[in-house]
């Protein structure tokens, strides 16, 4: 197969790299796993992600949402390649890390979460002193105890962690700002804070009977205790308030203890359920009824027992007005009701951060549960104090809390006096990169392997097993190289009659209405840009008017 070799100084940055949070340079590490190059793979992650594997297992992939494959069959499955990377690399990126000397400088981080343990290696790669303070005894904060081992197993978090602490970032668990430390002493010890404390207080429901017996947990109470090895009797149903990604969590782990019923309750249709669709998926396949539009409306008790107890959750039909979207008014018909057995009701609706700890201290909170913050340096409202990752967005994507504490370490550097830069080059340069003819025959994406579903509900074994070789080598090579392959799409103005087709046809963004109107009265469409253009002819053969032109820039 004949290539054209393109020069990196001609490259792009593709779709794919500007949806991840973090700026992983996605195509080149892509490449190198094609190549079999895979300790290179993982330097290339390194130097955007210092929790790679953690991305590997438990990350969302905004980037396979942009994919720009989407324009010929289902995108790339982006992450199982990201863990092929780190299961078959090596430390090799260790021998290109740098680590500045010493600042003297020294910083307070508080929250050994993503976004806290982000931070921390910035700043300890730049030279300054780190302290991580959490309130449990171990690093990873929702990693390790929100997020179930057979979704990010505790030995492969372990393995992210400690690159950071061996760079000399000093762990103090078991220390609760507020009260085993005052938070005045993290300003008067510091040069530099950052509160990366995350959103770990449950929203409570205001469900009718909570309290009457036992049996009503949060969702974020149960994962954390079910980590901590705590032993759960939850009887033979559960249900599980909610649509999130932990009420999902929370409705497998249940699966995994033994419950043979597990329903999921959901106001709103299972399409619009926040969740991400892959674990909704994971949950029915695995034996959790999910229940749409339903709302809970009261826990029903058996009364006549010593010692009250949950024996089922009572329903009241719940529709959407509107067009469906999160801000659609929600309608009860008290006429339409059910029940679902269940003696335990686990409610999952939400989280959200706890700042009582800061409730004293001026210009820190815009509300009881909002911290301020300079959007651009994520500065709070007392100099030298930072704050970024759910703390400040609410519950978000891992990835979005990993690229909010790179930020924060950025404007952190830049405030005790260093230039601000924490980039790295941990990887061998592409000076070139050889382009291969394009294909549009689509190839199918190949799927994650799972265990079993009586294998997952079985144990908390890690339920992706890992592409295959072959199917590592089949996934990587439908990467088309956005970065490198280069188009020009051109559009005849006076041709067009503005149907619209090229834009329905092209999903990466090429079109745009014209700003004025042609000859013939029609306001053509134009182009926004060519550089997502991948060669699949849609919009051209879709062009009614033959206005569309499309040129391969870097031809064999």
């Amino acid at each position: 197969m004949k290539t054209c070799q393109v020069s990196r100084k001609d490259f792009i940055v593709p779709l794919c790299n500007t949806a991840c949070p973090a700026g992983v340079d996605v195509p080149r590490y892509i490449r190198a796993v094609r190549q079999g190059r895979y300790h290179d793979a993982v330097a290339v992650l390194r130097e955007r992600l210092p929790l790679p594997t953690v991305c590997a297992d438990a990350c969302f992939a905004p980037c396979e949402d942009a994919c720009a494959y989407k324009q010929l069959g289902d995108p790339l499955a982006i992450r199982a390649l990201k863990r092929a990377a780190v299961d078959k690399g090596d430390d090799s990126w260790l021998e290109n890390k740098k680590q500045a000397p010493s600042t003297g400088k020294t910083v307070a981080v508080v929250g050994a979460g993503p976004a806290g343990l982000t931070t921390a290696y910035y700043l300890a790669t730049k030279g300054h002193g780190v302290t991580l303070y959490d309130a449990w005894p171990e690093p990873g904060g929702t990693l390790r105890f929100g997020v179930p081992q057979f979704r990010l197993p505790k030995a492969r978090l372990a393995r992210d962690i400690a690159h950071i602490l061996d760079l000399g970032v000093v762990f103090k668990g078991n220390t609760r700002i507020g009260g085993d430390m005052d938070f005045s002493a993290l300003t008067a010890d510091h040069g530099a804070v950052f509160l990366g404390c995350g959103a770990m207080a449950s929203i409570r429901s205001d469900l009718t009977g909570w309290g009457q017996g036992d049996g009503v947990i949060l969702g974020w109470d149960f994962l954390k205790a079910v980590s901590q090895g705590r032993e759960f009797d939850l009887g033979d149903g559960v249900a599980v308030l909610g649509g999130g990604n932990v009420a999902v969590d929370a409705a497998r782990t249940a699966v995994r203890l033994g419950v043979p019923k597990v329903s999921l309750v959901y106001r709103r249709t299972r399409n619009e359920m926040p969740a991400h669709p892959d674990e909704i998926a994971a949950a029915e396949a695995e034996g959790v009824s999910i229940l749409e539009n339903w709302a809970p409306d009261k826990v029903i008790c058996d009364d006549k027992a010593t010692d009250p107890s949950v024996t089922g959750l009572a329903l009241i039909s719940c529709t959407s007005e509107g067009d469906g979207g999160r801000e659609c008014r929600l309608i009860l018909d008290e006429d339409i009701t059910t029940r679902v057995d269940a003696n335990t009701i686990i409610v999952a609706i939400g989280q959200k951060a706890d700042l009582d700890f800061l409730s004293d201290e001026t210009g820190l909170l815009s509300s009881p549960d909002e911290l301020k913050i300079d959007p651009d340096t994520l500065e709070t409202g007392i100099p030298g104090v930072f704050a970024g990752g759910d703390v400040v967005t609410g519950p978000d994507s891992i990835v979005n809390a990993i690229a909010q504490g790179r930020k924060a370490a950025e404007a952190m550097d830049r405030y005790l006096g260093g230039s601000g830069d924490v980039s790295e080059t941990l990887a061998p340069a592409e000076e070139t990169v050889d382009v291969a003819p394009l294909s549009t025959a689509p190839v199918p994406r190949q799927a994650m392997p799972q265990l079993q579903p009586w294998q997952c509900r079985a144990s908390f074994d890690q339920a992706e097993t890992g592409l295959s070789p072959e199917q590592v080598e089949i996934e990587a090579g439908r990467c088309l190289d956005c970065d490198a392959r280069k188009f020009e799409v051109v559009v005849n103005p006076e041709n067009c009659k503005e149907c619209g087709y090229c834009r329905d046809a092209c999903q990466v963004g090429t079109f745009g209405p014209a700003e004025g109107f042609n000859q013939k009265g029609y306001r053509p469409m134009a182009v926004n840009s060519s550089d997502w253009c991948v060669g699949c002819l849609k919009c051209f053969y879709a062009c009614p008017d033959f206005a569309i032109d499309i040129i391969e820039k870097h031809e064999s």
